[in-house]
C-alpha cells in the first residue's frame, strides 16, 4: 500500500506543510473529514485516501495532485532501493510506450534492440529483471500516473539534486539552470558542437541543457567513462535517451572515425584540494582538439577573484597563460549573479569559456565580464549567452557586439592580474593626446587656468584596483553603527550630526538628524565619528558616495565609510574626491565587484587644486539652481492666488 508522508502531501498539493496540519483539524468533524494516519504515530497517510480526498474537496494548489500521489508516494521511494533496475524500466516502457507487465520478455527485448538501447542497457541481464513483478508493476504504476515512464525517470533523475541527494554540492536554482542552458544552447546552435559532460557537475549540466533542448535540437551527448561506472551516471544517461533519442547518446570510444567538435561541461562548486583541480582542468585542457570548448563553472574565489595563496595565484596563471605549445586560449570570464547555487548559501560562481577562436587575429583577446549584480531574467541569460559566443567567435562580433557589462582585454595582461574580473567601466583608456582634446573640448577655463597639461605616454597602466585591495593596502575600511531610532532628534548642543543613507544620498538632508553624545556613549560605546576627508558611502538603495570634508559625524549602519591612507603603495594613492566619484558610479551592491581609481603621488596637488575649483563651481550652480525653483515657485503661487496679474511682453521688433 502506498503511503504519504505529511510533506509528501504538502507536496503533493503545492501548499505549505502547516496547511496540511490545518486540514487535519479542521475538516476533521466535516462531512469530509481528512483521512486518518495508517500508524499510530500519525507519520504516514495512505495514498489512495488522500488521492480521494483532494478530489473531492478540491483542495491544494495542483489540480492534478488525484492523479499524481502515487509519483510523491512511497512507491516512487521504493525504486531508489535498486536504481539500475529502476532506470532501465523506465527507459523500457518510454520506448515501447506502454505497460511492461502486459508483454513477454522476448518482446522485450525485440524493442531494446530495434530502439537502439543496447548501448544502454545489459541485454543479457534483461530476462532477470523483467522477473522482477513486483517493480515491474510498481514502475507500470507510476508511468501510468506519470503520463510516461520519461516523467518518471526526470523525477527520478532529479532526487539526485535534493538536500542529501548524490549530486546536492552541484544543485542549481531554477535562474541558475536557466542561464547554464541558453548559454549552452547557443554556442550548440553557433558551432554545433557535441556535449561531453565531466564529473558529476558536468552530467548534472548536460542533464539541464537535454531538458531545454529536446529531441528537435540536434544535441549529441558523449558518454563519460564515469557516467558509466556509478548508477546515478547510468540513470542520466537512460534519461538522455528518453529527451534526446537514443541516437544522440554517442560513445567516443566507438565512434566510426567522424571526428565532431565537442564541449566539454565541467562544474565544480565544492573543491577540497584547488591545486589537484587545476591539475584536472590543465589535463581537459590538454586533451582538446583544435576546435574543442571547454565550459568551466565553479567557485568564484577560486575561478576570478584574488588568491591570497601565491603558488594557487601562480597555477592559474600558468594554467591560462597563452604560450605557443599551451592549449589554454580563455575565451570569456566573468563572475556569474548571485543566486545560483541551490545549497550553497551565498556562494558565488564564475565561468571559463577556453577555446580558439573562429578568427586566429583575435586569440589574444579575452572578454570579461562582472554579472554579479546582473537579474537573472530571460532577457538578461540571453544576453549573456550571446555575449559567450561573440566571444568565441571574434572578428567583427568583438567590435560591433554590444556586451553587457562585459569588455574584452588582451588574454596575457588579464591573467596576470590578482583579479580575473573587472568592472565593465574599465574599457581601454584613451592616449594621453586623446584625453587632453577633450579635455580642451569641455573645459570652459576651470582647468586650463589651473594647471598645466602635456600628453605622456602611461604605458598602458591600469589605475583601478580591486575591493579587496582597496582595503588592505590603500585605506581603512569603517561600519556604521546600528543606532536606535528614538534616540535621533534635531541638532542641538551636544549632539553629533547622524549620516544615514539618505543623507548620503541627498546632501539637503544633511545636518537635520543628530544623537546626544551621552545617549550615544551608552547605547555604543564604539561608535567612531568621521574625519575630515573620509569617503562617507552607501549601496541601501543605490549606490551614493561623498567627501566628508567637516568630519565628526556619526554614521548609521549600514552607512559605512573609507579613510585613504596618505602613503599609498608603489607611488600611488587613493584620493577622496576620486573614491567618492568612482563609488558613486557602481552599479551593483556587492563590493567585492567594486573598482576604484588610484592615482599618482604626484598628482595629487592637481588634483585637488582642481577638485576646489569643481565643487566651487558646482555649489555656485546648486545655488543658482535653488534661486531659479524659489523663483518659478513665488511666480506660480502669486498667479494661482491673484495676488500678481501677468500679461506676457511681445517681443521687440527688428528694425
Amino acid at each position: 500500500m502506498p503511503t504519504l508522508t505529511m510533506q509528501a502531501i504538502a507536496d503533493l498539493a503545492q501548499v505549505q506543510r502547516e496547511v496540511v496540519s490545518m486540514w487535519r483539524s479542521r475538516y476533521a468533524d466535516s462531512s469530509h473529514p481528512f483521512p486518518q494516519p495508517v500508524e499510530a504515530d500519525g507519520r504516514l497517510f495512505e495514498a489512495g485516501l488522500v488521492a480521494d480526498w483532494l478530489r473531492v474537496t478540491g483542495r491544494g494548489n495542483n489540480p492534478d495532485a488525484p492523479l499524481e500521489a502515487v509519483l510523491h508516494s512511497s512507491l516512487f521511494d521504493s525504486l531508489l532501493k535498486d536504481l539500475d533496475a529502476a532506470s532501465t524500466l523506465l527507459l523500457l516502457h518510454d520506448q515501447l510506450g506502454g505497460p511492461l507487465a502486459d508483454l513477454r520478455p522476448h518482446e522485450v527485448l525485440d524493442g531494446a534492440r530495434h530502439g537502439g538501447l543496447d548501448r544502454l542497457l545489459d541485454l543479457e541481464a534483461l530476462p532477470d529483471l523483467l522477473a522482477k513483478r513486483e517493480l515491474l508493476e510498481s514502475v507500470d504504476e507510476l508511468a501510468e500516473a506519470a503520463f510516461s515512464g520519461r516523467h518518471v525517470l526526470e523525477r527520478l533523475v532529479g532526487t539526485f539534486t535534493a538536500p542529501r541527494g548524490a549530486w546536492a554540492g552541484e544543485a542549481l536554482t531554477g535562474p541558475g539552470a536557466g542561464l547554464v542552458a541558453d548559454v549552452t544552447l547557443a554556442m550548440h546552435e553557433q558551432f554545433n558542437h557535441r556535449l561531453d559532460p565531466h564529473g558529476r557537475g558536468g552530467q548534472l549540466l548536460s542533464a539541464l541543457v537535454a531538458a531545454a533542448a529536446g529531441e528537435d535540437r540536434g544535441l549529441l551527448v558523449g558518454i563519460d567513462g564515469a557516467m558509466t561506472e556509478e548508477p546515478t551516471g547510468r540513470a542520466l544517461l537512460r534519461l538522455l535517451a528518453t529527451q534526446l533519442g537514443p541516437d544522440s547518446i554517442v560513445d567516443p570510444a566507438s565512434a566510426d572515425g567522424t571526428v565532431q567538435d565537442r564541449l566539454t561541461l565541467v562544474m565544480r562548486q565544492e573543491i577540497e584540494d584547488a591545486h589537484t583541480f587545476f591539475e584536472e582542468i590543465d589535463s581537459l585542457l590538454l586533451e582538446r582538439g583544435p576546435r574543442d570548448v571547454l565550459a568551466l563553472i565553479g567557485p568564484a574565489e577560486l575561478l576570478v577573484e584574488p588568491l591570497k595563496d601565491d603558488a594557487l595565484r601562480v597555477a592559474r596563471e600558468r594554467l591560462l597563460m597563452p604560450t605557443a605549445g599551451h592549449p589554454a586560449d580563455l575565451r570569456y570570464v566573468a563572475r556569474l549573479p548571485r543566486g545560483l547555487s541551490r545549497h550553497g548559501g551565498r556562494r558565488r560562481l564564475a565561468l571559463w569559456v577556453v577555446g580558439t577562436a573562429v578568427t586566429h587575429a583575435d586569440r589574444t583577446w579575452t572578454v570579461y565580464g562582472e554579472h554579479a549584480d546582473t537579474a537573472l531574467d530571460r532577457a538578461s541569460r540571453a544576453a549573456i549567452a550571446a555575449d559567450v559566443v561573440a566571444a568565441l567567435a571574434g572578428g567583427d562580433a568583438l567590435t560591433s557586439h554590444a556586451f553587457l557589462r562585459s569588455s574584452r582585454l588582451a588574454t596575457d595582461a588579464l591573467v596576470r592580474r590578482r583579479s580575473l574580473v573587472l568592472a565593465p567601466q574599465e574599457a581601454l583608456e584613451r592616449s594621453g593626446g586623446e584625453s587632453l582634446a577633450r579635455i580642451w573640448e569641455l573645459d570652459d577655463g576651470l582647468v586650463r587656468d589651473a594647471v598645466h597639461l602635456e600628453a605622456v605616454d602611461a604605458g598602458g597602466i591600469d589605475p583601478t584596483v580591486s575591493w579587496h585591495t582597496v582595503t588592505t593596502a590603500f585605506a581603512a575600511e569603517m561600519r556604521g553603527t546600528r543606532l536606535p531610532e528614538e534616540a535621533i532628534a534635531g541638532p542641538e548642543p551636544g549632539s553629533a550630526i547622524v549620516i544615514g543613507p539618505e543623507e548620503v544620498r541627498d546632501p539637503q538632508r544633511r545636518g537635520r538628524r543628530a544623537i546626544d553624545r551621552l545617549v550615544l556613549e551608552k547605547a555604543t560605546s564604539r561608535s567612531t565619528f568621521t574625519q575630515p576627508g573620509d569617503v562617507v558611502f552607501t549601496a541601501e538603495g543605490g549606490v551614493a558616495a561623498f567627501v566628508d570634508v567637516e568630519g565628526g559625524h556619526v554614521l548609521q549602519s549600514p552607512v559605512r565609510a573609507l579613510r585613504c591612507r596618505p602613503d599609498g603603495r608603489q607611488g600611488r594613492i587613493l584620493h577622496p574626491s576620486v573614491v567618492a566619484a568612482d563609488i558613486s558610479r557602481q552599479e551593483g551592491r556587492d563590493r567585492r565587484t567594486w573598482r576604484l581609481r588610484t592615482i599618482p603621488d604626484d598628482a595629487v596637488p592637481a588634483i585637488e587644486q582642481t577638485t576646489a575649483r569643481f565643487e566651487a563651481r558646482r555649489a555656485h550652480l546648486t545655488s543658482q539652481l535653488a534661486t531659479l525653483d524659489a523663483l518659478e515657485d513665488e511666480l506660480t503661487r502669486a498667479l494661482a492666488t491673484g495676488t500678481l496679474a501677468a500679461a506676457p511682453i511681445p517681443p521687440l521688433k527688428e528694425n
